[in-house]
């Protein structure tokens, strides 16, 4: 069985940045992803990350995310998460993350 690889997919979109996340995120992809997110913040185009092709998020994912989010909120930069799918979702409503993080209302999931 081939394990899912994690991915970093960069594309424009109407004047910004829009990062897709795919495979799983784990202890392994979190450095790749840091330096994704600081990159695009340091382009200080709008920024979109897509999560809706993740397949699973660990606890490392969730912390490169807390730790981009409180660097990004305190350079004043704004940013919007599309929620993924329920299971990785989920390692967000658990951990309080749903509420923290600015996701985009229309794609919010329980």
């Amino acid at each position: 069985m081939k394990l899912p690889v994690f991915k970093i997919e960069t594309r424009e979109q109407a004047g910004g940045l829009v990062l897709a996340l795919s495979g799983e995120l784990d202890l392994a992809g979190a450095p790749e992803l840091t330096a994704a997110l600081n990159e695009a913040q340091s382009g200080g185009r709008a920024l979109t990350l897509d999560l809706s092709e993740l397949e699973f998020i660990d606890s490392s994912g969730l912390g490169a995310l807390v730790r981009f989010n409180n660097a990004a909120t305190a350079a004043g930069y704004e940013y919007s998460v599309i929620a993924g799918p329920p299971q990785v979702h989920r390692a967000f409503v658990l951990s309080g993350l749903d509420q923290a993080l600015p996701f985009a209302a229309s794609s919010a999931r329980s």
